[in-house]
């Protein structure tokens, strides 16, 4: 690998964001993920209640947020570290009373209490290593209400995870999107670009890097910060986890 922390040469905390925000929203829109906001809503008092999103991207899910509590007026808080993220979240027009910052959530958290702070899918495995993760709840603790909630939405690897990969993503007659990405099982790290081919253009390359964690390693983290596991499933509704089970939405309160 590499000896950047996020293991792979030039990449820095912004870089995910920045590389993805002209295309996030249309290579994404069928993330099977829609579950989670129906997770985030049964977290959630039937009052007002503040809400903070960490790595918050182009607002997608505040923006669901906002129409599954339509006529509660939620304090809406996002953060990221791409500007280019946070200028398509502010653009969104249900997000206009929401305080979008950017920052990283391994240094910093808006100010405030929060009933809910909620991280979407592989989002927190964006953070470079376990060090930056476990400052991250320690961050979220402090500014979680004794009865709030954080919910993480993880992919959990499996035997489809391991090795080096190149596919084809898309393809048409006049661009083709090549998906390579590299996996060191060790370091529980995986890198990748999606590879860029537009007839007539500039290769574009957008690089991504997520350093994983099994559940039971998040646990050990969380409660080291302070918080205990509530519950966990394997999508945003009450489908049981099982070993099975490659993908997780995990509750976690104060200890």
């Amino acid at each position: 690998m590499s000896d950047n922390p996020f293991g792979l040469h030039g990449y820095t905390p912004s870089s995910y964001g920045d590389a993805f925000a002209d295309v996030y929203d249309e290579w994404y829109r069928t993330l099977g993920d829609h579950d989670l906001v129906d997770a985030l809503t049964r977290h959630l008092p039937p009052r007002p209640a503040g809400v903070l999103e960490l790595g918050v991207g182009t607002g997608r899910l505040l923006d669901r947020l906002v129409t599954a509590r339509a006529g509660t007026a939620d304090r809406l808080t996002g953060i990221d570290t791409s500007s280019a993220m946070i200028d398509r979240a502010r653009a969104v027009p249900s997000l206009a009373n929401s305080e979008l910052v950017i920052g990283d959530f391994s240094e910093s958290l808006p100010g405030g209490e929060y009933d809910l702070v909620f991280c979407g899918y592989n989002t927190f495995f964006n953070l470079a290593d376990a060090g930056a993760m476990t400052r991250s709840l320690v961050l979220v603790r402090s500014v979680l209400r004794d009865d709030g909630r954080l919910v993480i939405d993880a992919f959990v690897p499996g035997a489809d995870t391991g090795g080096d990969r190149v596919t084809i993503r898309s393809i048409t007659t006049e661009s083709v999107v090549l998906s390579v990405s590299r996996h060191d099982e060790a370091d529980q790290r995986i890198v990748g670009q999606f590879v860029e081919l537009v007839n007539g253009s500039p290769v574009r390359l957008r690089p991504w890097a997520v350093r994983y964690l099994m559940p039971h390693e998040l646990d050990a983290l969380a409660e080291k910060a302070g918080l205990r596991l509530l519950e966990r499933h394997a999508d945003g509704g009450s489908t049981a986890f099982t070993p099975e089970s490659r993908r997780h939405v995990s509750v976690y309160c104060p200890a």
